[in-house]
């Protein structure tokens, strides 16, 4: 996936997930990191070949192939929560801010403008679930809820999110 590895090791990419990390020092729970990142990424691109969706995926966005679904779906992952650290500096939306710097990102990886926008409209999407949201942006927001198993976090007790989340074994199926 070369298109992902230029992504991962793109300047702004990694100044930014450093940004997460700095503004994250506390409280130490739900940390934006590139861990978290790859998590979803992962679990997004299983959610989408259990149920048999990647020819779907691809026919319906006109990608050019497996390969191409792949990199997309991961680097939807992997964006998903670049904008963090501007939520918590200036109270910003993080998906939106987030789409934006994809947006700006993606192309110095080879994504093509087809593929930017499928992948900036999941980061936009992937916060908050919808009727009329995108194939992958759906994915994306169940993937990132089931990136943390908040039952087991140290933190549980203050953590603000606890009562949004997913937390049995049995949650994982979708």
């Amino acid at each position: 996936m070369k298109r992902v590895d230029l992504l991962i090791t793109d300047e702004f990419y990694t100044q930014y997930l450093q940004r997460n990390v700095e503004e994250e020092k506390e409280p130490k729970f739900c940390q934006h990191d590139f861990r978290h990142h790859l998590d979803v990424a992962r679990i997004a691109y299983i959610l989408v070949l259990e149920h048999n969706d990647l020819n779907y995926f691809i026919q319906e966005h006109g990608l050019a192939g497996r390969l191409a679904a792949k990199e997309v779906i991961y680097a939807a992952g992997l964006l998903h929560d670049i904008g963090k650290w501007q939520e918590y500096k200036a109270g910003v939306d993080h998906a939106s801010y987030g789409a934006k710097l994809a947006r700006d990102i993606l192309p110095r990886a080879f994504f093509n403008p087809q593929e930017v926008e499928i992948i900036a409209r999941a980061v936009y999407e992937h916060r908050n679930i919808s009727s009329n949201m995108s194939f992958l942006g759906e994915r994306l927001h169940r993937a990132d809820n089931l990136s943390r198993f908040c039952h087991n976090c140290d933190y549980n007790a203050d953590c603000p999110k606890r009562h949004r989340k997913e937390v049995t074994v049995a949650s994982l199926e979708y």
